[in-house]
């Protein structure tokens, strides 16, 4: 049933798009990870183990780090007012790739959903948008049933004013039907790849009518680069299998967001190949049109004799300098490029 649904919607492709860490970034990761890489050395010697949840800390520091620092520097410093918006921008390298991927989407009128699993990022992206004069809609945990349904209405009316949907990962998963947007940005990865296959689904359903781009951003030569090519592929996927019509989550013997010390510290540092710091680097304008393009996505022409439609072939290498193009599989097409 679910494989007969998918033949009758327009094509998708999804795209990772990396960003590479601001100076300001840059320090605070190195902060991080010698001060308590330096602690956790000190317990392992002292009590022959190390402390497994001061780890699992501070690749959840780091990850905040990769989406903006803000997350670290307002905790720390207990303020609830935002820097300019320039300077704010300027602080994160992923924010600086959102603020270039959206002008360009926009400049081409499409519609975008953005994804993220921190409703205080949500925050950070609404004070942005504020600012800059774009009206945007927004659901999380905490927006009622009632103002959901309005804005999902608002969005989807083909003469709306809302260009933008802001949504938390987990509370705009299932059940939201958000077909008039043809493009969805997931900020941030979830652990659980399920998760974000639920998002993409928002706009990549039945009444679907346009060809859908998905693009994951990620922090280049980070412990979220390294995350995407491990964790989803070696720790997250052997939890959930994911089949045509159906998936089954086995039960995992710890937490899904709890890693195993060895792993953590993998991540923490790992070398990447050359073929990593080739692609894990910025985009350049050149080759983010050329990642826009969705051409090869739309027929060509009639159908062929066996039924299917004939379809461009498309001129965009699998990766290069800032990104990678995922292949979809039988098993649901999760990073498949990243481990190929």
């Amino acid at each position: 049933m679910k494989e007969d649904v998918e033949h009758m919607l327009p094509r998708k492709k999804e795209i990772i798009l990396y960003a590479t860490l601001t100076e300001h970034q840059r320090n605070f990761q190195d902060h991080l990870v010698n001060r308590s890489l330096e602690t956790y050395l000190k317990e392992k010697v002292n009590t022959g183990h190390g402390v497994t949840v001061q780890l699992n800390n501070l690749v959840l520091q780091l990850r905040k780090n990769c989406n903006h620092p803000d997350l670290l520097e307002a905790a720390f410093e207990g303020s609830c007012f935002y820097p300019p918006v320039e300077e704010m921008v300027g602080q994160c390298g992923k924010f600086q790739l959102l603020e270039r991927l959206l002008k360009k989407l926009d400049a081409r009128n499409h519609k975008v959903l953005i994804f993220s699993q921190w409703t205080k990022i949500l925050d950070i992206m609404h004070y942005y948008f504020s600012e800059t004069g774009f009206e945007v809609c927004r659901i999380d945990g905490s927006v009622k049933l009632e103002t959901r349904r309005q804005q999902i209405q608002d969005f989807n009316d083909p003469n709306s004013k809302y260009k933008i949907f802001l949504l938390s990962t987990r509370a705009g998963g299932l059940g939201i039907n958000l077909t008039a947007a043809d493009t969805c940005i997931l900020y941030d990865s979830d652990w659980n790849p399920q998760m974000d296959l639920q998002a993409m689904d928002r706009c990549h359903r039945i009444g679907q009518t346009k060809p859908v781009h998905v693009y994951r951003l990620a922090t280049a030569q980070s412990v979220e680069g390294r995350i995407l090519k491990r964790a989803f592929s070696k720790l997250r996927l052997e939890h959930v299998v994911i089949g045509k019509g159906q998936f089954q989550q086995e039960r995992p013997k710890k937490d899904l967001e709890v890693l195993e010390e060895e792993d953590m510290l993998a991540l923490l540092q790992g070398d990447e190949t050359a073929e990593d710091k080739m692609i894990q680097t910025d985009i350049s304008d050149e080759d983010l049109e050329r990642v826009l393009d969705r051409s090869d996505l739309i027929a060509a022409g009639p159908a062929k004799a066996d039924g299917k439609p004939d379809f461009l072939a498309s001129t965009l290498p699998l990766k290069g300098p800032g990104w990678e193009v995922v292949i979809p599989t039988a098993t649901g097409g999760m990073l498949s490029t990243v481990n190929n």
